[in-house]
């Protein structure tokens, strides 16, 4: 079951992007699972087994708890936006 911990600072992304979680979920075997914001946006990310993050359309319970209780998202805020070029 997965369960939100401390925020982890930045992960990378399987196409090598640069990416600053806004939420980090741990389960009890060792998944991973994070909330980013680009372009005013949420989008969840799960781990892969190479320890980079890939784009999922997955929301579990405990994903959508979370969610719930972030703000609104709005257009431009750049929270955690995508940057290429941070690696």
């Amino acid at each position: 079951m997965y369960q939100q911990v401390e925020t982890e600072k930045q992960i990378v992304m399987v196409n090598g992007g640069v990416m600053h979680p806004v939420a980090t979920l741990h389960d009890e075997f060792g998944g991973k699972f994070q909330i980013l914001m680009d372009d005013g946006c949420y989008i969840l990310a799960l781990m892969q087994d190479d320890g980079k993050y890939k784009v999922t359309s997955y929301i579990f319970g405990e994903v959508f708890d979370v969610l719930t209780t972030l703000d609104r998202p709005s257009k431009g805020t750049g929270l955690g936006t995508f940057n290429p070029d941070e690696k």
